[in-house]
């Protein structure tokens, strides 16, 4: 059974977002990499260095801005396709009767193919 359209756009967005935080750590690393080898005196890395560092800061950005949108699709999907879960704790048996709700909700999500 195939997933409901915005749960696969949702998936390929995070799957995108992991992509870009995988690269983000892979070019940090590559600046500190460089900046070790210009405390060694190799000044010729320096280039290296501005365009790592560069690439860090734009990956990172890339990604910031791609969870912000992801949150935003989370928090307009609140209370339409799926529910809240707002528990007090001292309530410690409401827990497990919202969670069957929540779990409700998205069963229904998954199950309704929008009318296509």
């Amino acid at each position: 059974m195939p997933q409901p359209e915005f749960i696969q756009e949702r998936l390929k967005s995070l799957d995108s977002i992991d992509d870009l935080l995988l690269s983000t750590l892979l070019h940090a690393s590559q600046a500190v990499g460089t900046m070790e080898e210009l405390k060694r005196g190799n000044d010729n890395m320096k280039p290296q260095f501005e365009n790592h560092t560069r690439s860090f800061y734009s990956s990172l950005e890339q990604a910031t801005v791609a969870l912000r949108h992801e949150i935003k699709h989370l928090d307009d999907s609140v209370g339409t396709r799926l529910l809240p879960i707002n528990v007090n704790k001292k309530a410690t048996g409401q827990d497990n009767d919202k969670l069957r709700d929540q779990f409700e909700v998205l069963g229904r999500e998954l199950n309704d193919d929008g009318g296509r």
